[in-house]
């Protein structure tokens, strides 16, 4: 009967063990989605102030910036010719 009792005890170790380890492995995963929910809110925030530096100040953007405001306009300007080829094709 002892070595039955052992054996209980060892599976019943390793059921405690491996239900721990379960347990961290949630919170892992709970904290790192936490992180990326913080991160996520972080980008939008950082593309909406870069939205209103460039509604503001494109006209006479910072010298860090005039690079990056003048992609974003010259994509404006292509992404204007590419819809009017879009409309122009579409009334054919």
């Amino acid at each position: 009967m002892d070595i039955i009792e052992k054996i209980g005890g060892t599976i019943t170790e390793k059921g405690k063990a491996a239900a721990d380890k379960a347990k961290e492995l949630a919170a892992i995963a709970n904290l790192k989605s936490q992180i990326s929910t913080c991160e996520e809110v972080m980008k939008k925030n950082y593309l909406e102030i870069g939205k209103i530096y460039f509604e503001q100040y494109s006209d006479m953007p910072e010298p860090p910036f005039e690079k990056q405001c003048e992609a974003i306009k010259n994509s404006q300007r292509a992404i204007a010719d590419l819809q009017e080829k879009i409309d122009q094709l579409k009334t054919k």
